[in-house]
């Protein structure tokens, strides 16, 4: 047999050393947890004797607070959404002034306008006149504001006629817009 084996376990001085730092360790960790904990505790129950009172109170304030704000909010938010919708309608809306005033441009000082309908989609002007040149000057300048394409897209002479009784000839003509 071999003299060198031996079965029971020998305790040297580092090993010894090295479980005492262990221990050591291990006692300042829990040493510390308790006292984070006590230290937390006592910190709560020091605000909650001072004046709970007056911290609900003023917990109760701002919710008051919060919730007027909230009532501004919903109202602001409503009426910044109506206005968007407005703004996006009137960009979509064709105006009907300048449209107006284009064409009124547009007819001759010797041709009277009895009849002037504007909506979103067409145009109707009647008129009369004792000259057959303003009426033609009045047809070619809607022409050329078709083939612009400035205000109208289409031109459609309704009626040309002659009035016996007042010597006058009378125009009435639609356009699309």
């Amino acid at each position: 047999m071999n003299a060198n084996i031996n079965l029971l376990l020998r305790t040297d001085k580092e090993s010894l050393k090295k479980k005492k730092e262990i221990r050591i360790l291990n006692l300042a960790a829990a040493v510390s947890l308790i006292g984070v904990g006590l230290i937390s505790l006592s910190l709560f129950i020091w605000i909650q004797i001072i004046n709970p009172g007056a911290i609900k109170r003023e917990q109760e304030n701002v919710l008051k607070g919060v919730s007027q704000f909230q009532n501004r909010q919903v109202k602001l938010f409503v009426l910044n959404n109506r206005i968007e919708n407005i703004d996006k309608i009137l960009k979509m809306r064709k105006d009907l002034i300048k449209t107006m005033n284009g064409l009124l441009a547009k007819i001759p000082s010797e041709l009277s306008v009895d009849d002037f309908e504007v909506d979103d989609k067409s145009v109707i002007i009647a008129g009369q006149s004792k000259s057959l040149f303003a009426i033609g000057e009045f047809i070619d300048n809607l022409t050329n504001m078709v083939h612009n394409k400035e205000i109208i897209k289409s031109l459609t002479l309704s009626s040309l006629a002659l009035d016996v009784s007042t010597n006058a000839y009378r125009i009435s003509v639609m356009s699309e817009l």
